[in-house]
């Protein structure tokens, strides 16, 4: 009776112990030096306290060192584990062995992913045993670490599983080790590649608006950069195994379809060269035209240069990859049909101009959203903070005006821009009634559009849709936080709930009575309002501007008014120079030039300087520069206003 073979081979793990098991004890060290012994030192040094309400993750500790080890471990144990695929003579002994592929696979396989986990489990059972020893329950607690413990062990298996995959596919180790990261970045870099200029190569293409959706999730490596700030969720987690188990999947169908003499080759599979040929043309095309873009300040024909260099860049470094010579410059073949294949494409999309000409019909249209805030229209807020998402527009009188400003948009697009053009990205929105959207990005001159975008900004749905003191239900406040935009600590925090329904009222009508002309002319100016929500959710500082009459008034009922603004009592002196005494060839002039001026008019009259303190703005006006000198560490702040703010004795004295 024929004997059967047992599934479990002892020889191969010992041998693959042998030659890999180094690398999960390497792991093991530098997270046992990197948390356990960090956090001993910190305890013996009486340092833990500091961390007190503020540890909310392991991954606070050392984190450039555990996302190192995170990132380089998985990547690098799957090289090595096989590399016997990668070296003919260990290629041909292996697959000499009376053992099927399969079982190979799994054996290598799956002891890789042991010395992947051990080490981390050990690591989290010795933080187990620290807490307990030394009484850091207040520090961090047991869910903690078994959250870090999974999140680590999630994020290795999907960076592991995909280096083995990709060892699969290449018969060069150190390739092995570059397809890895090229594929595990490659979500990331050739969608931000094909933004950026999919937006020079169509006009209005929203790139920003794209990028706002949370594309770093579409890496495991861009994802763990940022785990000491964010939390790893449990659906993040799930799909990340399922794409781990597809990915071991993957693996295990190429490697029964490798042949044994692809060892040495730079892609194994003969199907898979021109995928890699033609793909890394078109990424370097891309990065080519990406480069000159940006060093250019998006001029066409450089673009069009950095097109053309950075797809014969790759064509041929491609070629010399996986022809192992660098005598490959005769094959023109294939980059000349590549070149005519874009071209194509290119042109017809140009030609056609159907994206970028596209504005849906009036009936179409359900509500629209205009903005120059990308965060506003993305949907995916963070839970609880309805607030800072911006709610759509549906009167018609509204949707009618962004129409008109957009078709008006399309219209200009031809005009030039000049040097000193302050121009700024209006995001346009649709959604439509047949349940699709469209978005548009724009970079216009902002002044040329006032004429559209006023009476879109003073209306009261837009108003009630884009700030947040509108959305939030008075009984959400736990506080408010008043205080003066200046160098010294004047502030004020109201906790009384009718004293915060009072001052929220009036700062609400102050916003709806607010002007296109005031809310441009007096941005960044005046004192500001922070709403605590609690749990850590503040509303972003609502600004009270000079305007604002209900909250000023309120302040003063209160006699609260010296305590949260700027006053004369707060400077020292305010220097005026009119716009028609300096000419420093266009530029802004700096502090030095400003004083330098002879005929200036210097202020130390208390009621003058408040008067100035209102009229001036935070934007760039031709007409006035005035500097304000503040009594606390020498500051000074450098603003400007026009001759229609220009209080009478600044036009008495410059007349």
């Amino acid at each position: 009776m024929p004997s059967k073979m047992s599934w479990f081979n002892k020889e191969i793990i010992i041998q693959i112990a042998r030659s890999t098991g180094w690398i999960s004890i390497v792991y093991f060290l530098g997270l046992l030096f990197i948390l356990p012994i960090q956090l001993m030192m910190m305890y013996s040094e009486e340092r833990l306290p500091d961390y007190r309400g503020k540890l909310s993750s392991l991954f606070q500790v050392n984190f450039e060192l555990q996302i190192g080890l995170l990132v380089i471990v998985p990547v690098i144990l799957g090289v090595f584990l096989f590399r016997f695929l990668h070296v003919k003579q260990a290629s041909d002994l292996m697959h000499s062995l009376p053992l099927r592929r399969e079982k190979v696979f799994h054996h290598y396989a799956v002891t890789g992913i042991v010395f992947l986990i051990l080490p981390v489990a050990a690591i989290m059972l010795i933080i187990v045993i620290l807490q307990s020893a030394l009484d850091l329950e207040t520090i961090y607690r047991l869910k903690d670490i078994f959250y870090w413990a999974g999140t680590t062990a999630v994020i290795a298996l999907l960076l592991y599983t995909a280096s083995v995959m990709i060892a699969m596919t290449t018969g060069i180790s150190a390739v092995h080790a570059v397809l890895a990261y090229i594929f595990l970045f490659f979500p990331v870099g050739i969608i931000m590649l094909l933004f950026y200029n999919l937006k020079i190569l169509l006009y209005g293409f929203p790139s920003e608006f794209f990028l706002q959706q949370q594309l770093e999730k579409m890496s495991p490596i861009t994802y763990a950069t940022g785990l000491n700030g964010r939390t790893f969720q449990w659906s993040d987690a799930a799909i990340y195994l399922i794409l781990a188990i597809v990915l071991y999947i993957l693996a295990l169908v190429f490697y029964k379809k490798r042949n044994v003499e692809q060892a040495s080759e730079a892609i194994a599979f003969p199907k898979l060269r021109s995928i890699f040929k033609y793909g890394v043309t078109f990424c370097t095309m891309l990065v080519g035209g990406t480069y000159f873009g940006g060093v250019s300040n998006n001029s066409l024909s450089w673009i069009i240069f950095g097109y053309v260099i950075g797809a014969v860049f790759g064509y041929f470094i491609a070629e010399m990859v996986l022809q192992k010579t660098w005598r490959v410059f005769a094959r023109l073949k294939g980059l000349a049909i590549y070149g005519a294949v874009v071209a194509l494409l290119v042109l017809s999309v140009k030609t056609l101009g159907i994206y970028e000409n596209r504005i849906p019909d009036l009936a179409d249209i359900q509500s629209v959203q205009l903005t120059n805030e990308p965060y506003w229209i993305w949907n995916n807020a963070e839970p609880g903070e309805d607030y800072n998402r911006m709610k759509p527009l549906k009167e018609e009188a509204n949707i009618m005006a962004v129409r008109r400003m957009h078709q008006q948009i399309l219209e200009d697009r031809k005009l030039k821009h000049r040097k000193n053009d302050q121009t700024i990205s209006y995001f346009v929105r649709y959604e439509l009634k047949s349940g699709s959207s469209i978005t548009r990005e724009y970079q216009v001159n902002e002044r040329l559009y006032e004429d559209f975008f006023k009476p879109v900004y003073e209306s009261k749905e837009y108003k009630q849709a884009t700030e947040p003191i509108f959305k939030i239900k008075d009984n959400q406040m736990k506080s408010l936080n008043i205080r003066a935009n200046g160098p010294m600590n004047k502030r004020v925090t109201l906790s009384d709930p009718e004293e915060m329904i009072e001052a929220i009222a009036a700062l609400r009508k102050d916003v709806l009575a607010e002007t296109y002309e005031e809310n441009l002319y007096y941005r960044d100016r005046g004192s500001s309002v922070e709403i605590y929500l609690g749990n850590d959710r503040f509303v972003y500082p609502i600004e009270i501007k000079p305007t604002y009459r209900n909250i000023s008034n309120w302040l003063l009922e209160k006699k609260l008014n010296d305590r949260v603004t700027v006053t004369g009592e707060d400077l020292s002196h305010v220097l005026v120079v009119k716009g028609d005494q300096w000419n420093f060839n266009d530029k802004e002039p700096s502090l030095e030039e400003l004083e330098s001026i002879e005929d200036s008019l210097d202020i130390k009259d208390k009621p003058q300087m408040e008067q100035l303190l209102n009229a001036a703005s935070a934007y760039d006006r031709k007409e006035y520069k005035v500097i304000f000198y503040y009594k606390f560490g020498d500051y000074t702040e450098i603003m400007s206003f026009d001759e229609e703010h220009a209080p009478d004795f600044v036009k008495k004295h410059f007349r």
